[in-house]
């Protein structure tokens, strides 16, 4: 007890006074932790967000359920099919009929959710719609629905979906939070189906089994009703599905992360171990009047300690603000329109953010005071540019060098021998790498900073001799300036290359004049069929001069979701520009299938080989005729002969049209006449019919694609916020370091604008060799984050620079001048006679 109080004495007299002593210092290193850590809170919490919507919708729909009979494609499974499974399957308490759908509501696509009285054994949430509390029956949901209090809607009110009016019964309220944030429409079986177009189907079956039913015996009796009917699958697996669908989001969010976090690490590494240099002086001399190294080390551990928890849990709020701005930059990548992405915080980001600040504390301290009590109390009393000027040991530059370049090597080899989002680790094994070797070459580094600061007269050279008197600090704000730099070169060099790409990927989709479509331009064309009417007048308008079909189909393969797109010939289409004229024949004739590299990647099977396919009508056989490259959608993507999709799935007719116009027709016109002839013949449910021009659908589809980066850029402006604050704090600190130095100056006859000039000069010596440094770096990561999307994303992305990237160096320039502003100003307005006595 007496050790314990004898501690917290010597932490209150000695830490804190000194702490006390120089507020600036301490709120500076205070706030890169804290930047730091808010940095790490958005990355995970934004990262769990993008899914974490999608579960709870699905827990909150499946609730006891512990099985689903999924549909193999979206026309859904047939109802009968409920009933075989209630005869068949002792085990099986409720058998559950359940769709999942969209409906336009007020010109927005919104959730549809869709039962019977069963679903009240599913779960609380459809219990509260089905058993509702307002006195409703069953003849008032013939033609009524339940809704969410998110809808703005009041009971009572008549509403239209599609073409059919309908009555809201009932508004649940906040217990309807937990489908979907209460933005859902749920509907009765039969209304829901005719909302969706189902006739007799339904999305799935959920099982919910029998109080102490045994779950293998229970799966294996349903498959065995199933057989190839459908998919038996974990409620779950819609999750999954929804991670996969935002891969070019996932992925690239995941590498930007990676590599940031290392960053921030560095950072405030950095800045917490030239906090502890800078009170070299203190300690010494309490170590002169007979303290102990050993209760010295420890007392700033726990001031390591206390900041670090000071500082993660300052950053908190920071982070989840900054988290809810970088989602709503990202698009909805659940795979459902209208279904709401809401922004999350797990319970473990907080502990996990407040641990790492900890330990990069604690890390850099223990470094910094092995430095300083290495050394006896009257050396460590000589100013800390003094004793920092030493070289460093060529021993621990090798060593440094070596690890730097094996840490290079290896993220190549990562990229290069590593499949899959494995790969992405790869971004931050070069961070780390690069850092490493950049301090082997940090004689050569700051070698450069003495040059350049040399070439500003006066004020210059002696900046210069500032430099090499304290080499480690000058490479330390030398590092800052570059890994802003580097960040944003290459992480935005990758992600402008990647969108490049994926429009190449796209070609031949902007080839149709007019597109007559199911869904608008910003969606895939799933359905519902359109009108068999709309083909033939569409056919027969002035200035038309051919109108080709075709269907795209989502299919479940086990847990994975596929989207296939049926074609005719005549069709414009990118897997028919990519492949071969044999292969695209033999596609057209229904010889064979072609498919995306994601998805032959993901069903392990290539050109040449036989692929099984699942089928509402059993399972086919169907020969891999080629894989392309095609942008990453879902699990992956095929093309079949529309006839085959047609007769395998029972999807009769067309989800979309293409529309060639004769040459010279008037564009405007004839797709004023188009839109005519789509608008009265509306799809199933009265959904609309889209009509839109070739070049539209390409830039929506680039679009999506831009936005899938927007939180890979609100990353970087958080990672640069992070290095600018740690930036200013650094050049602060080699403000207060030269106190003493500055006032002698100051005496010798030296102006404030001398002063003043001097540390501008250094300033922007470390900003120009960073950004030098950082454009290096930032090239190589360029190359290397194309070569990770392209193998996470399986398109094949082509490297080109990114002259606009160009502004990051410019920026992060300006910003080193900026910060070095307040220790120039400072510098110059420092009193002589304090100065000159502060030690």
């Amino acid at each position: 007890m007496r050790t314990l109080s004898a501690g917290i004495t010597r932490v209150r007299v000695i830490g804190l006074r000194d702490l006390a002593a120089h507020k600036l210092r301490v709120v500076t290193s205070l706030l890169v932790v804290m930047v730091s850590s808010a940095l790490l809170v958005a990355v995970l919490s934004v990262y769990g967000s993008l899914t974490a919507s999608v579960h709870d919708f699905t827990a909150a729909i499946s609730g006891d359920a512990t099985l689903e009979v999924a549909a193999i494609a979206d026309s859904g499974v047939d109802t009968d099919l409920a009933g075989e499974l209630r005869r068949e399957v002792p085990q099986a308490k409720s058998v559950v009929p359940v769709i999942r759908g969209t409906v336009t509501v007020d010109g927005e696509p919104t959730v549809l959710v869709g039962s019977d009285y069963r679903a009240s054994s599913l779960s609380p949430q459809l219990r509260d719609a089905v058993n509702t509390d307002s006195g409703v029956t069953l003849d008032d949901l013939t033609d009524g629905i339940v809704v969410g209090d998110a809808m703005g809607m009041s009971q009572g009110q008549e509403i239209r979906i599609g073409d059919r009016t309908v009555t809201v019964v009932d508004v649940l309220g906040e217990q309807s939070h937990a489908l979907n944030g209460g933005r859902f429409v749920f509907a009765y079986l039969p209304l829901a189906q005719e909302l969706t177009g189902l006739e007799d189907s339904v999305d799935s079956l959920m099982i919910v089994p029998q109080p102490g039913a045994d779950e293998s015996a229970l799966r294996t009796a349903v498959e065995r009703v199933v057989q190839d009917r459908a998919s038996v699958v974990d409620p779950d697996f819609r999750v999954r599905q929804a991670e996969v669908a935002g891969s070019v989001v996932r992925d690239s969010t995941l590498l930007v992360s990676m590599v940031s976090l290392v960053i921030a690490a560095f950072l405030v590494f950095n800045t917490m171990n030239m906090a502890v240099a800078s009170r070299r002086q203190s300690i010494a001399m309490i170590r002169a009047l007979g303290g102990r190294r050993r209760q010295l080390a420890a007392d700033l551990l726990v001031e390591a300690v206390v900041f670090g928890v000071l500082g993660g849990i300052l950053g908190i709020p920071v982070g989840v603000l900054a988290g809810r701005w970088a989602l709503g930059r990202v698009p909805d990548g659940s795979g459902t329109a209208g279904m709401v992405v809401t922004y999350s915080l797990p319970a473990y980001v907080p502990v996990v953010a407040v641990a790492a600040a900890v330990v990069a504390c604690v890390a850099a301290t223990s470094l910094a005071a092995k430095a300083v009590f290495s050394v006896t109390p009257v050396e460590a009393m000589v100013p800390g540019q003094v004793t920092d000027a030493g070289p460093l040991p060529r021993r621990l530059l090798a060593v440094s060098g070596v690890v730097g370049v094996a840490g290079l090597a290896g993220s190549w080899l990562i990229v290069w021998g590593v499949q899959g989002r494995p790969a992405i680790i790869a971004g931050a094994v070069y961070a780390v790498g690069g850092l490493v070797l950049c301090f082997a070459l940090s004689p050569i580094i700051v070698a450069g900073v003495r040059a350049v600061a040399g070439r500003f007269g006066g004020p210059g050279r002696l900046a210069s001799v500032n430099s090499e008197r304290a080499p480690r600090r000058a490479w330390a704000t030398v590092m800052t300036v570059a890994v802003a730099v580097a960040v944003g070169i290459g992480i935005s060099g990758a992600l402008n290359n990647l969108v490049g790409s994926i429009s190449a990927s796209l070609d031949g989709i902007a080839d149709p004049d007019l597109y007559v479509s199911s869904r608008d331009a910003d969606s895939i064309p799933l359905g519902p069929a359109l009108a068999p009417a709309i083909r033939g007048e569409v056919a027969r308008t002035p200035g038309v001069r051919e109108v080709v079909g075709g269907q795209w189909a989502s299919v479940n393969i086990g847990d994975a979701r596929a989207l296939i797109q049926g074609l005719e010939p005549g069709s414009s289409a990118p897997f028919l520009r990519k492949t071969s004229p044999e292969a695209t024949r033999a596609t057209l004739d229904g010889d064979g299938i072609l498919l995306s590299n994601t998805l032959a990647r993901a069903l392990d099977v290539d050109t040449g080989d036989r692929l099984e396919l699942a089928t509402p009508t059993g399972p086919r056989h169907v020969a891999v005729l080629d894989t392309v490259n095609y942008v990453s959608m879902d699990s992956g993507v095929a093309a079949l002969s529309v006839d085959l999709l047609r007769d395998w799935f029972e999807r009769p007719g067309d989800t979309y049209l293409q529309v060639m116009l004769d040459p010279g027709a008037d564009e405007n016109a004839v797709r004023e006449s188009v839109t005519a002839v789509a608008d009265s013949h509306p799809g199933a449910g009265g959904a609309p019919v889209h009509v839109y021009t070739g070049q539209e659908s390409l830039e929506a589809t680039q679009k999506t694609a831009e936005q899938s980066g927007g939180f890979t850029v609100a990353i970087q402006w958080i990672v640069s916020a992070a290095a600018a604050v740690a930036l200013l704090n650094t050049l602060l600190l080699s403000v207060l370091e030269r106190r003493r130095e500055i006032g002698v100056l100051r005496s010798m006859g030296a102006s404030r604008r001398f002063v003043s000039r001097m540390v501008l000069a250094e300033a922007g010596a470390i900003a120009a060799v960073g950004a030098l440094v950082g454009v290096v770096m930032g090239t190589g990561l360029h190359v290397l984050a194309d070569e990770i999307l392209a193998e996470t994303t399986a398109i094949e992305i082509v490297y080109s620079p990114l002259w606009s990237s160009s502004w990051y160096v410019a920026i992060s320039a300006l910003l080193c001048l900026v910060g070095a502003l307040v220790p120039a100003i400072r510098a110059g307005r420092l009193n002589i006679s304090e100065s000159v006595a502060s030690e």
